[in-house]
């Protein structure tokens, strides 16, 4: 009897004592949760602590929690050598473990870091690590949605805007999707530095919401990050009625820094309000003042690649303030960190592993979801056997007749639809082929015959002018007539057929830009990668794929009142045209499709391709085109 009570008693203190330790690990880990951003210090102790309080208690999911945590404490005050031997033990522990949230998260934050230290392809292959434990997992979505968000960063760093954006959105309906406030702000925030040189109402309308949840949440430093872009966006505008409300923001912001002791956040407000003093009140010796405090913050240890911008303004403010030695002295500086961190090599090399993660990760959303049809596959077929056991042979012959009526029905429908695609093929090919002629005819005509006689006048006009009568307005009359002449030369020659089959596209896309600028006051920028890829487009899309883009330049010429048109063409798995510019815009919903926007939109769905159009009053407008590379997409 005295033994029995000797064992109770022995497991109820064992069993008091271990709830105990989980009592006292709890404590020290919700100390941390929330006081990570603002006291990493004393949230590393806590941390510390419970991790020895866990050598008596010998849990490894808390263990793993812990050594993370221990990371999360060391990446908050950029001791990153000491985070990312941290995140690698926890990776470890909950790869034995099999905790995914811990794997996730510490492989999203090891790519962060290599990020900031510009190690842009180490930091993409973490964050696919990543994005393969938690996508298309909801209870990860948190981690997903900042994975996401990362990757957009790295885009916008290559000052590839448009596949930015496409990250961001899919971050963007995700976080908007569950309701993931914190989520959410850094990528509105992330956005609207997307927009922040393009878009004034877009960068504004995402800051805005950014700020709106930073407050709400009490997120301190995200708050000052979305305030300090908001100022920085009225400066770009040169939005003067706006410029009290930047400094108010930047005033709080700095407020708010030293008041939470964040030095990375002290030093970016400082950096903007020697911005804002240098451009909008053009006060060199205030802006001064600012730049070097944020340089002091460098000299202390903070590092960020921002320093080369800072050394920029740094050089730039002395030069205006006569003190040539320090100007040179920064623009020194300047110059040498820019070669250290970036090359032309290394950007292609970025590239190449940007373009390769996407492929990678839609190849693996294609196997998921080839799995997802195994297992129906399977699903059915065990229906079926089991169905085979229990009915009887003749409602066997009776499904086997209504399947092979089903099956004829099928082949006639496939036999009917092939007949249409040839048909409606040969059609088209007539269609163009008589086009073709027709443009051939006119061309010639407005060359040999228009275009002719306007030389012979302009010539005898000329010679008259020349010789007799002397006089400006028939002077004047002469240019018209050779503008005129030229403009039918142009005509002539964008309608003949036959330049587009002798000349590759990337050629011909470079002429049609340099012929439109001759009509147009602003800019026309062409970028083609890869350049051999769509230098192999076969005549058929080529023709097809010319005319659209002459289509939308002339358009934007025209109507948009433009000064910027950017034409871009990249391929991954399938042919993408962005055509943009900077006008007026249209409303979308509200423009009637006209003969120019309905031949657009017949010769995309020729080509089996897809048509996006972005516009809106005031903000420009942005043609998206998609063609599939061998006639149709994958999935």
């Amino acid at each position: 009897m005295k033994f029995r009570a000797f064992i109770f008693l022995f497991f109820v203190s064992v069993s008091v004592f271990a709830q105990s330790v989980v009592d006292l690990m709890e404590k020290d880990y919700l100390y941390y949760k929330n006081n990570v951003s603002t006291k990493p210090d004393s949230s590393l102790i806590h941390l510390q602590n419970a991790l020895k309080l866990n050598r008596s208690y010998k849990d490894k999911n808390w263990e793993a929690d812990l050594i993370y945590g221990i990371g999360y404490c060391y990446f908050t005050m950029q001791n990153y050598k000491l985070a990312i031997e941290n995140f690698e033990k926890a990776i470890r522990l909950a790869d034995e473990i099999g905790n995914q949230n811990i794997l996730g998260k510490a492989y999203n934050n090891i790519g962060l870091i290599y990020s900031y230290q510009n190690k842009t392809k180490i930091a993409l292959e973490y964050y696919h690590k990543s994005l393969k434990i938690t996508e298309n997992r909801e209870e990860y979505n948190d981690n997903t949605i900042s994975v996401l968000g990362n990757i957009a960063d790295l885009y916008i760093m290559q000052k590839d805007t448009v596949n930015a954006r496409r990250y961001y959105q899919m971050a963007k309906q995700l976080g908007e999707k569950e309701d993931k406030k914190l989520n959410l702000a850094v990528v509105y925030n992330n956005m609207a530095v997307s927009y922040m040189t393009s878009n004034k109402d877009s960068t504004e309308f995402y800051l805005i919401k950014a700020i709106n949840i930073y407050k709400n949440t009490g997120n301190t430093y995200g708050q000052i990050r979305a305030q300090n872009n908001l100022a920085t966006t009225i400066l770009n505008f040169n939005s003067k009625k706006d410029f009290p409300k930047a400094l108010s923001l930047l005033d709080e912001s700095l407020r708010l820094s030293n008041e939470s002791l964040d030095i990375e956040a002290e030093y970016f407000t400082n950096f903007y309000l020697g911005n804002y003093y240098e451009k909008a009140d053009i006060d060199y010796r205030k802006a001064l003042d600012y730049y070097n405090k944020a340089y002091d913050l460098i000299k202390e240890g903070f590092n960020n690649e921002s320093t080369v911008e800072l050394y920029k303004r740094l050089s730039k403010t002395y030069y205006e303030l006569g003190d040539f030695n320090q100007a040179y002295r920064f623009q020194s500086i300047q110059h040498n960190l820019q070669d250290s961190i970036f090359s032309v090599e290394k950007n292609k090399e970025f590239i190449e592993t940007l373009t390769k993660f996407d492929v990678e990760r839609k190849n693996n959303q294609i196997q998921l979801l080839n799995k997802e049809k195994e297992i129906q596959r399977a699903s059915k077929r065990l229906i079926f056997i089991v169905s085979i056991l229990l009915i009887v042979p003749l409602i066997l012959l009776a499904v086997f007749y209504k399947k092979r009526l089903v099956y004829q029905k099928t082949i006639s429908q496939q036999d009917k639809r092939l007949f249409e695609i040839e048909k409606e093929t040969i059609r088209q090919q007539n269609l163009i082929k008589g086009q073709k002629q027709e443009r051939s005819r006119i061309a010639k005509e407005l060359h040999d015959g228009v275009g002719g006689k306007l030389s012979a006048i302009n010539i005898k006009m000329d010679q008259l002018n020349t010789t007799i009568i002397q006089n400006d307005e028939l002077k004047e009359c002469i240019g018209q007539l050779q503008d005129t002449a030229k403009e039918i030369r142009l005509i002539s020659h964008a309608l003949n057929d036959s330049e587009l089959n002798e000349i590759n596209f990337v050629d011909l896309l470079k002429q049609l830009t340099k012929d439109y600028k001759l009509f147009f006051s602003g800019d026309i920028h062409l970028n083609v990668f890869p350049v051999e890829k769509f230098g192999r487009i076969d005549d058929y899309r080529k023709h097809f794929l010319y005319r659209v883009i002459q289509e939308i330049l002339s358009n934007s010429i025209k109507y948009s009142e433009a000064r910027n048109i950017n034409i871009d063409c990249t391929f991954d798995d399938r042919y993408r045209f962005i055509v943009e510019d900077d006008g007026k815009g249209f409303d979308i919903g509200n423009v009637k499709l006209g003969m120019g926007l309905n031949n657009i939109k017949k010769r995309v769905e020729t080509m089996k391709g897809v048509l996006h159009i972005d516009s809106s009053e005031g903000r420009g407008a942005s043609f998206i085109i998609e063609i599939p590379e061998n006639g149709e997409f994958k999935n």
